[in-house]
């Protein structure tokens, strides 16, 4: 700090010193934040400890300390690394906070006045310090502000698929200080290592983590983020992905990426080197994963939502649109392929008479009954009310007739079997055969396929 220094320069000039030192404590050692001196085995980068040295006593007793005649061992000093002859030695407390030492190679030069004057100095020191505290903490707070208004600027641009999530991944990376990140996505209960970034892609992505026996997991299973320091123990014992994975962590930031309370995923931050991970942006991390948890809910349910357009929401059969359309490109391809029309013709009476929740539970029944019937490689599509129709290809004409007796007999059989309803059931039913119906367009096949009324 410049104004530190222009302080020490100052008050060497007035005492007349040797040396000029100010100390800032840490924990149990003091740091050298300016000095100015003639002794060449002054070192700014000595740690003094706060125990056993004269800057350490003051500090601790945060009282003066004046030796006009110093006799003492010049190790009690702390600061230099030979011996100096200092005669004089005086030093002031800032609070318990640090201290100011000033020593000389002339006995008797420091008295009750200079102590007082060094005193004021002190005083007008701590008050700079703490300026610089504050306009140190400002800096730190606006440059968070400008990070979170670049990483936002980085998810919007995400969203609008200008930039891929390695892109979210390297400011993430950038910020946290890693050797890597990753994020890991769960299916099945089991978590995947989805995105990496800062090693080579194919040493882990998609690989399977061990549920029980990873760190990784450990912050899904939880649920909370998992701040490991370096050298932890616990990545000692257990490994990050995987036994027998080809890293060796040394450090750890796990976030959990959380949608509607349920835990989705993982974000973390690794260490593979000396250099610890910054613990400083801790919060703006948690931001990161707290963004991409809605970046990856909301694609989650864009596909969810995309696929729910192509299945009919009460029996889930497809859409009629995306029949017609499976129809029209057999049909194009001049396939062979049968069109089956089955119909639950009186399903409004059940309706008027047993309400909308029973009608519904017997739409599904027949649904389940023609899925039973005919496969899963056929498709089926609810029109309206009771009405389905059903796409068999590669069928002969007289396969399809068949299945749609057997149909018409299961219907029979199950629709309101052991059940207090004693309603007749109507079934139209009737089918469609292409190529061999002369039939020139999709709905000339879709009106053949119209059925007679069997009454069973």
């Amino acid at each position: 700090m410049k104004m530190l220094d222009n302080f020490s320069q100052l008050i060497f000039n007035i005492y007349e010193a040797f040396t000029v030192a100010l100390f800032i404590r840490q924990e149990d050692w003091l740091r050298c934040l300016s000095s100015v001196t003639f002794a060449k085995s002054f070192d700014t980068n000595r740690s003094v400890p706060v125990e056993g040295t004269l800057p350490g006593w003051v500090i601790k007793h945060n009282e003066p300390l004046i030796i006009p005649n110093f006799d003492k061992d010049e190790n009690t000093l702390g600061y230099y690394g030979a011996e100096e002859g200092i005669k004089s030695f005086m030093a002031y407390p800032m609070e318990g906070r640090g201290v100011i030492v000033i020593d000389s190679k002339k006995k008797w030069v420091f008295t009750d006045k200079e102590k007082k004057i060094l005193g004021n100095f002190a005083s007008i020191i701590q008050q700079e310090m703490e300026r610089e505290r504050i306009y140190r903490e400002m800096e730190e707070k606006v440059e968070e502000l400008i990070t979170e208004r670049r990483i936002l600027t980085r998810f919007h641009e995400l969203n609008a698929l200008k930039i891929s999530v390695q892109e979210i991944l390297k400011e993430a990376s950038d910020l946290s200080g890693a050797d890597f990140c990753f994020i890991g996505m769960e299916k099945g209960d089991r978590l995947f290592i989805h995105d990496v970034y800062g090693i080579p892609e194919n040493e882990l992505k998609m690989r399977e983590c061990s549920r029980l026996n990873s760190i990784a997991s450990l912050v899904m299973e939880g649920g909370r983020e998992l701040l490991l320091p370096y050298n932890s123990g616990y990545l000692r014992e257990k490994p990050l992905f995987f036994p027998g994975e080809p890293i060796t962590a040394k450090q750890f930031f796990g976030f959990p990426l959380i949608t509607e309370e349920m835990v989705v995923g993982t974000l973390g931050f690794v260490s593979l080197s000396e250099q610890q991970l910054k613990e400083t942006p801790i919060g703006l991390l948690r931001d990161i994963a707290t963004f991409l948890s809605l970046y990856y809910t909301y694609h989650w349910m864009k596909d969810h939502i995309d696929k729910l357009k192509d299945f009919e929401p009460v029996t889930g059969s497809i859409q009629f649109a995306t029949f017609l359309n499976s129809v029209e490109k057999a049909f194009k391809k001049e396939e062979t392929f049968s069109v089956l029309s089955v119909k639950l013709s009186n399903i409004h009476m059940y309706n008027r008479k047993w309400g909308y929740e029973f009608t519904n539970n017997v739409i599904k029944k027949f649904f389940q009954i023609i899925r039973y019937c005919v496969g899963e490689n056929a498709l089926i599509t609810r029109k309206s009310g009771g009405h389905f129709y059903i796409l068999l290809k590669g069928s002969s004409e007289q396969e399809a007739k068949n299945l749609l007796k057997i149909l018409n007999y299961t219907i029979q059989k199950s629709i309101f079997h052991g059940e207090d309803h004693s309603e007749q059931v109507v079934i139209e039913s009737h089918m469609a055969f292409f190529p061999d119906d002369g039939i020139s367009n999709i709905w000339d096949l879709l009106d053949r396929a119209g059925g007679k009324s069997h009454y069973i």
